[in-house]
């Protein structure tokens, strides 16, 4: 593999085991300062998406959540909302063990080196995008003084609130911008951007447009004011911008293959995992050229009757094995129960398909609703169309994808015009679209947007801990009840004194 030297995998391989107290999180994660930053920061970004982890929370309970997928064993967690600890687990171990450990620790290392502000600025970018995604996920979270326990000392950390972290965010993607210097050190062994400084500073003003969007409802002039900074500063512009991660063709537990595909990959899940109604009958409405990009349907030996069952998807909340009825077509052709439904297609399964984390057409969709809000001085049915055209586009990152003819993509495009009085409804669903396989965001922006309008879930068997009620945030790891008692408490105290995964966050209100 020759996108990064070697020895970043002896390092990956080495921080690679699973942590759960903050004690344990912030040991020194060196032993040694001859790593170089690069590599620091690069383990970082592997650790996002690498190893199979980070690929249970979005299969078995974001895509669910949002209504991508239903059907498989393990779906119940986030299609019928049953806790599972150990997915509710997987996010708060691994970016707070694997990736905040490497970030905080290259900054705590390099703060006084002017011959590597690059990698420190790449970092606090990076370091940002990570504790949204946490922060969005399980709302108050430790922050100002996580990651620091070797160096300050502090085995249990704050709980800051979400306005406070929110409001840091902006504070850091600014100062991590102005703080790139071209004359110093390149930022070597760059996985993301190979070193382009350009690229960075369009992340940073990227993922300032869609943390300013997610404050639509919790501050609205804040929401503005970092929209226009944002726009001011220039986010990405075409999709060699796209924040991404490569991946290799390597098993669990190697970090080089992806971990979406590898959790698809484990136990065959992927022959399971059907597309839902939601989704499915969204594309259809639409006559949207990516549904046969997304799924397929195989009978037992393996041959396409997508012709016969024209995608025939499951109702949220579905295990597969709930309907036992044949399908039967309009001229007689009997389709076993089993393989009836669609299931996701086969390059979105692929251990080296990259991971789009944010990209050019998310972008897009952000501007075209900044848009219509009045905010950027801009027409938002261009930006509208060239999301979609961005969202389609993006769809050749996958290996073995089947590409849509130019053709269709120009007539799909100029079919979708917003319509006055439903553009926030339009974009959004189309920016669900432009989002999969994505569920972490995709789960955040339902939250925040309200779409897609959910469906009711169909729990057979009365499994669902919240009477089919979407949770709006994850529990804490019941580790901290002991590890960090006292913040841990305070944190619940601000929730009305429980752990509660209804309780809707500071921007989810």
């Amino acid at each position: 593999m020759k996108r990064f030297r070697w020895n970043i995998y002896l390092l990956i391989i080495l921080l690679s085991s699973c942590t759960a107290g903050f004690d344990r999180i912030n040991t020194d994660p060196r032993k040694s300062d001859s790593i170089p930053p690069g590599d620091q920061l690069t383990a970082a970004a592997y650790f996002m998406d690498g190893g199979r982890e980070m690929g249970y929370p979005n299969l078995y309970l974001f895509q669910p959540m949002v209504q991508y997928l239903s059907g498989a064993p393990g779906m119940s967690a986030g299609g019928k909302y049953v806790l599972n600890e150990f997915y509710n687990n997987c996010m708060w171990e691994n970016l707070y063990g694997k990736s905040i450990k490497q970030l905080a620790d290259l900054l705590a290392r390099h703060k006084d080196n002017p011959k590597v502000v690059n990698y420190c600025a790449a970092a606090r970018i990076l370091k940002v995008y990570v504790f949204s995604l946490l922060t969005d996920t399980y709302g108050d979270i430790p922050y100002s003084e996580a990651g620091m326990a070797w160096y300050g000392k502090n085995y249990t950390p704050a709980y800051d609130r979400q306005a406070d972290i929110y409001a840091d965010f902006f504070k850091e993607l600014t100062e991590a911008v102005a703080q790139f210097d071209r004359s110093q050190e390149p930022v070597y062994n760059d996985i993301l951007y190979g070193g382009d400084i350009t690229k960075w500073k369009r992340l940073a003003a990227s993922i300032r447009l869609r943390l300013a969007m997610r404050l639509t409802k919790a501050n609205e002039t804040m929401a503005r004011i970092q929209v226009q900074m944002a726009y001011a500063a220039g986010p990405m512009t075409d999709q060699m911008d796209n924040f991404r991660m490569l991946h290799d063709d390597y098993a669990y537990p190697d970090l080089r293959g992806n971990s979406y595909a590898q959790a698809l990959q484990e136990d065959r899940v992927y022959q399971w995992a059907k597309g839902c109604s939601t989704f499915v009958n969204y594309l259809k409405a639409e006559n949207d050229p990516r549904l046969p990009t997304f799924f397929t349907n195989q009978d037992a030996e393996g041959n396409d009757i997508t012709s016969v069952t024209h995608y025939l998807s499951i109702a949220p909340g579905m295990y597969y094995w709930d309907d036992e009825l044949q399908f039967v077509s309009p001229d007689g052709v009997i389709i076993p129960a089993a393989n009836k439904y669609c299931f996701i297609n086969q390059p979105f399964y692929q251990l080296r398909a990259p991971f789009l984390h944010m990209g050019y057409a998310e972008v897009c969709f952000l501007l075209a609703e900044a848009a219509v809000r009045g905010w950027i001085p801009e027409t938002a049915n261009r930006w509208y169309q060239q999301g979609i055209r961005a969202a389609i586009d993006q769809l050749k990152l996958y290996p073995e994808i089947s590409y849509i003819p130019e053709e269709n993509i120009n007539a799909f495009v100029n079919a979708h015009v917003l319509t006055a009085g439903r553009e926030i409804e339009q974009i959004n669903m189309q920016k669900w679209v432009a989002l999969f396989p994505n569920g972490f965001e995709a789960y955040a922006n339902q939250r925040r947007s309200g779409y897609p309008v959910l469906a009711p879930i169909t729990d057979k068997g009365s499994e669902s801990q919240t009477n089919g009620v979407l949770p709006r945030r994850l529990f804490y790891p019941a580790t901290e009840a002991f590890s960090n008692t006292i913040h841990y408490q305070e944190a619940l105290d601000r929730m009305g004194g429980t752990d509660d995964w209804l309780y809707r966050m500071w921007w989810d209100r």
